[in-house]
């Protein structure tokens, strides 16, 4: 290391009390219900300042304002970027991350971070990730190398990782495509989802009695969102949805609310209609992430396009009927049964599924042990952030004709 970064270093222990300043961007109850118990074994170190930056829906009335559960967790949040969340069309999405991109810009530029962490692939932490790397903030970026054809997410997550430092992957595949993206080997790690296995740790005093009083086995969970890529029409979608779930009608329903995405809210409309007038259906804007971990693992099974059905429900024992091509792209176990957005198809689909509650789902996202692994991987990652930092990242090569051997 230069003087000059030994010089920075040591400046920025003396300021902070030798720790190191941490953030976590989080926008939404699923990215921040995905990294709980991770976020608590940083904040019980105490060589880390842990500063929780919240935005999008988490703030917002419309979908739920459940900030609440960050404060429910005993954490603080240092900052709240509040952004308008209109999703009527692609052009008011991008008001919205244009107007983020500021905000984050200015909260970046009044604290120093050491590392900042940016789960997924959502359009908010694009905003996030464009600001912090223009100012020179290290970013770890969890879940990357995933493939999503039908979102626009893909391109964002791919973007996302090439401003980012490091990267924490869920599966082997995945980090192989970070690679393939330019990242360099050393600073990419598979250290499974830690979603996959947070499920597993629910705590039932966040399961409100509503949801308790379900008939174990005795309902299907609904938990659909658009189609950003695809050009698919929404309102077909959901007509078609909806539909299937009429030919089940000695079930109940349980339908979840759509994320904050292009055309949410014709899903929410119809949705809504659609619950007022089925009365074995209900509805829930938001859950605390144990109680929907609880609704999944007593449900017969997950009807949908979520990537928890992907990643979380097969740690708890259920299928998931896996509709359309918003998920396409992405590893699946032997519990996801894909099928069109079609009401035959979904009908025959869950049909399948009540004949393989018996079988044993086999989860590729799961590591045991995965939230540790990520604490112990940061803290190491932390001890040589300020050297890594100091050099601009290069492009990192395969052989075009080993395909795959790396270039050295």
């Amino acid at each position: 290391m230069s003087v000059y970064g030994k010089e920075i270093e040591r400046g920025r222990a003396l300021k902070n009390g030798g720790k190191k300043t941490v953030g976590f961007v989080t926008g939404s109850r699923a990215d921040y219900g995905i990294m709980r118990r991770f976020l608590k074994m940083l904040e019980e170190d105490e060589r880390i300042e842990l500063k929780i930056l919240v935005t999008g829906a988490l703030l917002s009335d419309t979908y739920g304002k459940q900030v609440s559960l960050i404060y429910e967790d005993g954490f603080a949040v240092a900052a709240k970027i509040e952004i308008p969340l209109d999703s009527s069309s692609d052009r008011m999405i991008l008001h919205t991350m244009a107007e983020a991109m500021d905000k984050f810009a200015l909260c970046f530029g009044e604290q120093e971070y050491d590392l900042l962490m940016i789960l997924g692939d959502r359009y908010e932490m694009l905003s996030a990730a464009v600001s912090a790397a223009m100012q020179k903030i290290p970013i770890l970026h969890i879940h990357g190398g995933e493939a999503t054809y039908g979102n626009y997410d893909e391109f964002i997550r791919h973007g996302i990782t090439k401003m980012s430092l490091y990267h924490f992957t869920a599966t082997e595949e995945y980090r192989n495509r970070v690679i393939q993206l330019g990242e360099h080997p050393d600073r990419v790690f598979s250290l499974g989802a830690l979603g996959a296995e947070n499920c597993l740790f629910m705590d039932e005093k966040n399961v409100p009695d509503d949801v308790k009083a379900l008939e174990r086995k005795g309902y299907f969970v609904v938990l659909f969102h658009p189609e950003t890529l695809t050009n698919m029409d929404v309102v077909r979608q959901m007509e078609e949805l909806l539909s299937a779930a009429g030919d089940f009608p000695e079930y109940r329903f349980v339908f979840l609310g759509a994320n904050a995405d292009t055309n949410s809210g014709i899903i929410r409309r119809m949705t809504a209609e659609f619950v007022d007038r089925n009365k074995n259906c209900i509805y829930f804007e938001n859950l605390h992430t144990d109680a929907y971990h609880y609704l999944l693992k007593n449900s017969i099974c997950l009807v949908g396009n979520s990537s928890s059905g992907l990643i979380e429900a097969p740690s708890l024992g259920i299928y998931t009927v896996n509709i359309g091509d918003r998920q396409k792209g992405r590893v699946r176990g032997n519990s996801v049964i894909d099928v069109e957005c079609r009401r035959d198809r979904i009908v025959n689909a869950v049909r399948s599924v009540m004949e393989l509650c018996g079988e044993t789902p086999v989860n590729p996202y799961y590591q045991e042990n995965s939230a540790g692994k990520y604490y112990e991987k940061l803290t190491e990652l932390l001890g040589r952030v300020e050297k890594d930092r100091l050099r601009p990242k290069e492009f990192y090569d395969l052989c075009p004709v080993c395909g795959g051997e790396t270039i050295k």
